[in-house]
């Protein structure tokens, strides 16, 4: 079997709901678009600030959570977040550091990191909060 196949054979049980992963990501790509724009500084400051602590809220909110801290108690599976999870936002992390250095960028270089970064955080947000990593665990002897 090849790796495309192994990964497909993977089912995410409990898949982030498409309201959370796209309004996630729409939030995180206007949070590196905002700060490439000529707005005010404190306005540059405080909208990604906004954006980011709102995205990062949504998944705790959604009632999804809860199934999937239900879905680990019954599979006997432990919540231990992983370095690997929290890779993907690194990119995100340096987009935020970097767009400001284009400021005051064109409209469509604005629309273009917001693209690109709305982009990446759609791809990978299963990986960040946790629900693609559901359709590897494996239960252990010891939890709970």
């Amino acid at each position: 079997m090849n790796a495309y196949a192994t990964l497909r054979a993977h089912v995410t049980p409990i898949p982030t709901p498409p309201v959370v992963r796209l309004s996630g990501s729409v939030l995180g790509g206007a949070a590196v678009a905002v700060l490439s724009t000529d707005l005010p500084r404190p306005l540059q400051v405080a909208s990604p600030l906004l954006f980011l602590l709102i995205a990062l809220a949504l998944p705790f909110a959604h009632p999804y959570r809860r199934r999937i801290r239900e879905y680990r108690r019954a599979h006997r599976i432990p919540f231990q977040p992983q370095v690997w999870q929290f890779l993907p936002l690194f990119f995100l992390w340096l987009a935020v550091m970097l767009s400001p250095l284009l400021a005051p960028a064109p409209t469509w270089a604005s629309a273009l990191l917001f693209a690109i970064a709305a982009g990446w955080l759609y791809l990978t947000f299963p990986h960040i909060d946790g629900t693609r990593a559901l359709a590897h665990a494996r239960p252990t002897q010891d939890s709970y």
